[in-house]
Formats: structure tokens, sequence, C-alpha cells
């Protein structure tokens, strides 16, 4: 009896001790509980939330911030091609045929590249005055003195007669076609009025082949000199006063002339 009693005694303390134990560990040591997210793009910060009643376990959440970064996007724009547009010339601009040969027209003295660019003019005119034929009052390597300041002592210089053909009429409805035509075919091309040049002297289409290899130093001089066809100027040499202006206007600049290199010289008078 004793025995029992006394193996009931000592159970109890031992259950006693345990519950002691129990307790003593759930007051020490909190219980933590953790939530996971994803790492890869988001900051964590870490908050400790306690229970109003004691005892009970912390709780340590995990809060995500995501980082308020802006995005850029960038549009990438392809720069312009850069155009190169040669001037645009006008129709019937032909460069002439480098052909030197002498030949000879109504008993004057003209160069094969003369002459083929005369045709080509022809062809642009399409008038009654035939410039390759009885029109052709005076050619190239030719000396009539001072009256043609020297300009057909070498190739390329022609005058053509603006009279119709038999008679002492002339065309004035003609010329300013037959000009362009010219201008356009190759020639700095002026009109010469009755007594212009001295007195008795003809009404006539003066005409100087640019790029004509065979110019006398007079006919270089009548295209780029002071008075010259690309300074939109007569071609009239002066030795007192100013150069008179060009009746037609400005010079006709073809892509070949340029590539020689002549240019527009009527902002450098």
């Amino acid at each position: 009896m004793q025995l029992k009693l006394g193996k009931t005694i000592g159970l109890f303390f031992v259950i006693v001790l345990l519950s002691g134990l129990v307790i003593s560990a759930c007051q020490g040591h909190s219980m933590p509980i953790e939530t996971h997210m994803p790492t890869n793009t988001l900051d964590y910060t870490t908050e400790t939330v306690i229970a109003s009643q004691a005892p009970s376990p912390v709780v340590k959440i995990r809060t995500a911030t995501v980082a308020n970064t802006p995005t850029m996007k960038v549009t990438l724009v392809p720069e312009p091609e850069l155009t190169l547009t040669a001037p645009v010339e006008p129709a019937g601009c032909q460069k002439p045929v480098d052909d030197y040969s002498i030949i000879t027209i109504n008993g004057l003295s003209l160069n094969r590249r003369t002459y083929l660019m005369l045709q080509h003019a022809a062809e642009i005119y399409s008038g009654e005055i035939e410039i390759t034929g009885y029109a052709i009052t005076q050619g190239s390597f030719h000396d009539n003195g001072a009256a043609s300041f020297g300009t057909h002592l070498g190739g390329g210089a022609v005058d053509l007669s603006v009279m119709r053909k038999g008679t002492y009429t002339i065309l004035y409805d003609e010329i300013p076609v037959l000009v362009n035509a010219l201008r356009v075919a190759g020639f700095a091309a002026w009109f010469r009025e009755l007594n212009e040049l001295y007195p008795g002297s003809p009404a006539h289409i003066h005409a100087i082949a640019i790029g004509d290899k065979q110019l006398s130093q007079a006919a270089r001089e009548q295209l780029t000199g002071k008075s010259g066809y690309f300074r939109s100027l007569s071609g009239i040499p002066v030795t007192n006063g100013n150069p008179t202006p060009d009746r037609f206007g400005g010079p006709i600049l073809c892509h070949w002339m340029l590539e020689a290199g002549y240019q527009d010289l009527s902002s450098k008078k």
C-alpha cells in the first residue's frame, strides 16, 4: 500500500516538472513564421509584429517593395540620305564632238566641231534661217581686222545672217528663238543690231563655240572676260565705261560646260 502511494506521488512530480519545462520553453523562444516571395525583382524589408496577448509566437512578415525605376524607350530615327542633284539643264544640251578637222562652207573655213554644233542648233531651232547654209557669212581662221576684235582668228567663231534669203528683210521674230537654240547647242551667241559695232555694221548673230580648243584669245575673252558671256554681258570689249548687258539674259549652262570648268560668273562682275 505504501509502495503504490510512493509511485503515485513520484509520477505526479515528474508530470509537474515536465509541464514547467514546456512552459519555460514556450516563454523563452518564439516560433518564427516566414512567408517567402521571389527575390529576382523585389527588395524586401522585415517587420516584427507582436500579438496583444502573451505568450504568443512572434511572427516575422517580409514585405516586398517594388523599385520605381522608369523605363526609357529609345527610338532610333535613321539619318536622311544626302542626295546631290545636278542643276536642271534645258532640253537639247549635248556635248560637242571633238573633231577639229577643217571643212569649207560657202567658201568659209570652220572646224567640224563648230559645224556639227550648228547642225544641232538648226534641229533645235527649226526656223526659216538656214544656219548651216546661206546664213553663214563669216567663218573661223579669218582675219578681218579690227571689225571682229580678233575673235575670228582662231577656231569656233562664226557669224550668221538674220535676213530672209535673197532680201534685206531682218527676221526679228526669228532672232530670240535662234539665239536660244544656238546657246543650248553650246554657243555663246549674241544678236548685233545694225550699226552697233561701227557705222554700217550689218545686223547678224555672232557666235563663239564654248570649249573649242582652237579659240583665239579674243574669243576666250568673250566667254569669261570682263564683258563675257558667262557674266551675262554682251561680249563687246570696252576700253572706257562699263560693258553692256546681254539682251537675252544670262548664259545657258549645260552639264558638259560645268564639267569643262565653265560657270555662271554673273555675280563676279
